[in-house]
């Protein structure tokens, strides 16, 4: 899923080599004969470097997509998430060493900190529509993929703007394969937990939030 630009920097230098050695080997050949070899050893250059087999391919966007809608206690209103995360727009993954990846092909929709607001919004339904919703601040702090674990991590935490309290939510779902369709999918998931959680607290814990 990611492009790995060392092989061609590798490839170009050895078709260079190839080149320069079918000069050498051509020394006093026939005019003809070196021609040929010149030319073999620039198609190998081209070859090499990607300029055949290297293909458009267009930039896929992709939506959290929840299963259900959740009931809330309250109307809720997310606000814009604060982003304290390393991912942006293009989907993410990271290795054991720390080591973070960007998919150059396949990108969300919207910032997560406005994707994750938005579905969550969307998701959200109170038992009243009567009732002032009530803002939601969050924070996140982990939006990628855990390339050893092959899940998809959402981690951060979401408060009322005037309290200090602070409520804090991790959540890791399997990728199920090597696709990005496949992190969109754990990711859905990841944030319909955070949908649930958010609902249960709005019944337990703001009832005599006005």
């Amino acid at each position: 899923m990611f492009y790995n630009l060392r092989f061609l920097k590798f490839a170009r230098r050895t078709g260079i080599l190839l080149m320069e050695a079918g000069l050498f080997l051509t020394k006093g050949e026939s005019g003809i004969m070196k021609s040929l070899v010149v030319f073999a050893a620039c198609l190998a250059v081209l070859l090499f470097s990607g300029c055949f087999f290297e293909s458009y391919r267009p930039v896929g966007e992709f939506d959290l997509t929840l299963e259900k809608a959740e009931k809330t206690g309250r109307a809720l209103r997310m606000l814009e998430f604060r982003n304290d995360s390393t991912a942006g727009s293009r989907m993410q993954s990271r290795d054991a060493s720390g080591r973070v990846i960007r998919d150059p092909y396949n990108r969300w929709a919207l910032p997560p900190e406005q994707l994750v607001a938005r579905a969550l919004n969307l998701a959200l339904r109170p038992d009243s529509e009567s009732a002032v919703p009530v803002p939601v601040a969050g924070t996140l702090e982990v939006f990628e993929v855990d390339s050893a674990r092959k899940e998809f991590r959402l981690a951060g935490s979401w408060s009322l703007p005037d309290d200090r309290r602070e409520f804090r939510f991790d959540f890791s779902v399997p990728v199920e394969e090597d696709s990005a369709e496949a992190v969109a999918r754990a990711a859905g998931v990841a944030v319909g937990r955070l949908a649930d959680r958010l609902a249960l607290w709005s019944r337990t814990e703001l009832g005599n939030v006005r």
